[in-house]
């Protein structure tokens, strides 16, 4: 009997945590907007200062990356953390990111300025291709955040948030995706992970997109919340030719001479495909002159040699996450320069949520 209870004391004395709601919570999402807001002026305009809730507490703040990411490690309550990406800065460095925008492979290496061999791996589906500057990013980032990991793990603590705003939320959707394919000696499968991207833009094609759906949509969601009139979650600007689409449709039936109609008509048919395939093919090879080697060529100036997969020819960037619609808040200012950004400040996302959930 002695033992009995004395087993039943252990058991009861162990430190248990509740795993992750996987429904879209409005207070989870109106916290960690706001601690996406802390990057800035930490205020929202209506609001009490103690928006952010008394569970979260910062723990860690990272140094500042050769492209000028950072991220911060929170602590909610006893059982969960927070990892918060930060978005697009003042720095030429931080938009430079932005538009080397041409894709590599979702899975492959980067050697970074300081010679460090990164191997990443977002999907694996190998017509998965991903946006090359926010990979680079977050592969500066990658060991330190990891290190953070293990360290709550050690703590027994398995819940994870991922957050971030404009930059950050296209970051947090590829962290997400990196966790997802990382080895069990990297990274513990006890983990859970919930995503709050806000005004993302888009970080890959769509084979990307649905890779990353399929282990996201169910389980461990991942959420993308977005304004209607916010211009940044429509970016990178997309080009979409044939070659970008899955293997078996009528465009590559076209190409292989598989319809099996009359000859004329086939001719016809050819005609017309290729004087529309021309253009597309064209401001492709536009795309990946400007938005890849000009680009890589001054990043380089700025954070010295790396070295990057081959440039895939494919700009179809495509949406990802579960998207939560937003519709506008009404602008009060004429300056022009204040009304560009107005639909994305993550305050006034802050105040949407509020309203419209």
């Amino acid at each position: 009997m002695k033992s009995f209870f004395l087993i039943l004391s252990l058991i009861l004395s162990v430190k248990t945590f509740a795993q992750l709601d996987l429904s879209f919570d409005k207070q989870e999402a109106k916290n960690l907007v706001a601690i996406c807001n802390y990057w800035l002026n930490g205020k929202i305009e209506g609001v009490d200062s103690t928006y952010i809730d008394d569970d979260y507490k910062l723990l860690y703040e990272s140094k500042l990356y050769k492209m000028d990411n950072r991220w911060q490690l929170w602590e909610k309550g006893e059982d969960a953390v927070v990892i918060n990406l930060r978005g697009t800065t003042r720095n030429a460095i931080s938009w430079m990111e932005n538009f080397y925008a041409v894709m590599i492979p979702a899975e492959g290496q980067l050697v970074l300025p300081d010679s460090q061999v990164v191997d990443y791996k977002f999907a694996k589906d190998p017509r998965a291709s991903v946006h090359i500057g926010w990979t680079m990013g977050l592969s500066f980032m990658m060991a330190d955040i990891l290190e953070k990991v293990k360290e709550v793990n050690n703590r027994g603590v398995y819940n994870i948030y991922i957050t971030g705003h404009s930059q950050g939320g296209a970051l947090a959707h590829l962290l997400r995706a990196a966790f997802e394919y990382l080895p069990d000696d990297k990274l513990s499968k006890k983990n859970h992970f919930k995503v709050y991207a806000f005004a993302p833009p888009k970080p890959g094609n769509r084979f990307f997109a649905f890779d990353y759906a399929s282990y996201t949509s169910l389980k461990n969601p991942s959420y993308s919340l977005i304004n209607t009139d916010d211009w940044v979650p429509q970016v990178p600007l997309s080009v979409q030719s044939p070659n970008n689409m899955t293997a078996i449709s009528p465009f590559a039936s076209i190409e292989s001479n598989d319809f099996k109609i009359p000859l004329f008509k086939r001719m016809v048919v050819n005609s017309i495909y290729k004087r529309m395939k021309k253009p597309i093919k064209k401001s492709q090879k536009k795309f990946r002159s400007i938005l890849g080697k000009k680009m890589e060529k001054q990043i380089k100036k700025k954070v010295g040699p790396f070295t990057t997969p081959k440039y895939r020819k494919d700009f179809s960037y495509f949406p990802v996450g579960i998207q939560l619609i937003l519709q506008p808040i009404e602008s009060s200012t004429d300056n022009i320069n204040l009304k560009l950004f107005w639909q994305h400040l993550p305050a006034h996302y802050y105040q949407l949520i509020e309203q419209q959930y």
